[in-house]
């Protein structure tokens, strides 16, 4: 019984908690990586925003720069080797104005460069000489733009470097208002740009012009390659019509070193174009969030030991009683007919008590209620040994039977000598020839003398009632292999 009250436990613990688990853990699952497959491509759309409205507040500040007097003094200079000079000095000036923590950016930008009215490079930041003549009128449209008057930011595909720069040029113009050159400055879409992008976005991003993933927030070993495997392998033809196309891809999900993205690839949405931007969430890590479901399974271990002891304590409690009671009904049937029952069991303690009940009835012992009032059990009460006490007594010759079988008139004689006997010795004497005779034939005969005598004087009493005798004695009759008690009313 224990181990089936520990069994039942146990099991009802395992399917609630496991199938809570399993339900929980699925449902968080899908619920949180819903949210980020359903995101990703507005997060992508933001990050290319937030890159479009940088660049636009960068081109404000430049603007300012272009503005400042001694950026247009640089062409004040008539010899070439003073206007070097001259603007040498500014761009590391205006690359310190922007390098101060102050203005946000991060650092100071990777190009400050100033060119002619012709696009041609007076001089940049860093190195004197560097870059000194190129034409980035013809090579950037911006700075065309710019000559003309019009102020713009756009993205460079530096490739002499292998970098990205996103630019802003404004036009510089001479105290008489004429447009004397332009003033550039370009931040690299560096792997720090990347991050510092991911971190305002939460989402990771990558940066890929021509057929190179120039940067990315990604830090795992070998996630930058595996990216550009992807992008330029199973996902090329996405990457392509983003990058070149402008079109932003639909949701695609890869494992890159180990982990699985959800990502997007579109158009950084500057005029140049051909440079695309992707964002990427960790699906990895959404799988982790799920876990938190693992405290169910803490839970259910902690229930299946409270089953457990829980279940091993009732057995116990309700075992204990039981086999307490299996030991006094063994002992009862192998002889001990006065033993009764006793238990201390709010569960089993009733029965008890209606099994006792029975084992007064089967021996004729009285029961004694609260009140100290003695009831007798009713007749035809049975021993456990075997021995019938109610059939063997017989009826009185005053009420017309036989007396045990044996019939006729009361001896006087008899009746005189029995009268006369001792009620102990009587007693004693009956019981000893009752329990030889029932032996003589062959039956086993457990009850005590107690009991025997109790019966036998109930039965007394009920034949004093019925015959008017003084008196009534039993004397032994055996009849064949039957052993009678035989009345002897005395009046």
């Amino acid at each position: 019984m224990r181990t089936k009250i520990i069994a039942g436990g146990v099991i009802a613990v395992l399917l609630v908690g496991l199938g809570s688990y399993f339900t929980v853990k699925s449902n968080v699952e899908s619920a949180f990586l819903d949210e980020v497959d359903s995101r990703i491509g507005n997060d992508q759309v933001l990050l290319a925003r937030s890159i479009r409205l940088t660049a636009r507040d960068l081109l404000g500040e430049v603007n300012d720069q272009a503005e400042q007097a001694p950026v247009a003094e640089v062409f004040g200079a008539l010899d070439e080797p003073r206007r070097r000079d001259r603007g040498f000095e500014q761009a590391e000036r205006v690359a310190r104005w922007f390098g101060d923590p102050a203005r946000g950016h991060g650092g100071p930008p990777e190009l400050v460069a100033i060119t002619d009215d012709q696009g041609h490079v007076v001089a940049r930041n860093a190195d004197r000489n560097r870059m000194y003549g190129q034409d980035l009128g013809h090579d950037l449209p911006a700075v065309a733009l710019a000559l003309t008057g019009e102020p713009g930011a756009d993205v460079w595909v530096k490739t002499d470097e292998n970098k990205v720069l996103v630019i802003a040029v404004s036009p510089i113009r001479g105290s008489d208002g004429r447009i004397v050159g332009t003033l550039l400055v370009g931040y690299d879409l560096s792997n720090g740009f990347a991050t510092a992008e991911s971190q305002v976005l939460g989402r990771d991003v990558a940066f890929v012009a021509n057929d190179v993933v120039v940067s990315s927030s990604l830090s795992g070993t070998g996630q930058a390659d595996a990216l550009h495997d992807y992008l330029f392998g199973p996902a090329q033809a996405a990457t392509v019509a983003a990058r070149d196309g402008g079109v932003p891809s639909d949701r695609w999900v890869t494992t890159l070193g180990g982990t699985e993205y959800a990502g997007v690839i579109g158009p950084l949405g500057l005029p140049s174009g051909h440079v695309a931007i992707v964002a990427l969430a960790d699906r990895s890590a959404q799988h982790a969030k799920a876990s938190v479901a693992n405290v169910i399974l803490g839970l259910m271990i902690a229930g299946l030991l409270i089953a457990i002891a829980y279940g091993f304590m009732l057995g116990t409690a309700l075992l204990k009683p039981i086999e307490q009671m299996e030991e006094s009904v063994l002992a009862i049937i192998n002889g001990r007919t006065d033993l009764r029952i006793q238990i201390e069991s709010a569960e089993l303690g009733g029965l008890a008590y209606r099994i006792n009940q029975l084992l007064n009835v089967f021996t004729g012992t009285p029961e004694v209620d609260e009140s100290g009032r003695s009831s007798v059990p009713p007749s035809g009460a049975r021993n456990f040994g075997g021995a019938d006490l109610e059939s063997a007594v017989g009826e009185s010759p005053a009420s017309g039977g036989d007396a045990g079988g044996g019939g006729g008139d009361v001896d006087p004689a008899l009746a005189a000598r029995l009268a006369a006997e001792p009620e102990d010795a009587y007693y004693t004497r009956v019981f000893n020839e009752y329990v030889t005779a029932k032996q003589a034939a062959g039956e086993n005969v457990s009850v005590p003398q107690d009991k025997f005598v109790a019966r036998l004087k109930a039965n007394e009493k009920a034949l004093l009632a019925k015959n008017g005798a003084r008196m009534v004695r039993f004397q032994v009759e055996v009849v064949g292999t039957q052993v009678n008690l035989k009345p002897v009313p005395i009046k």
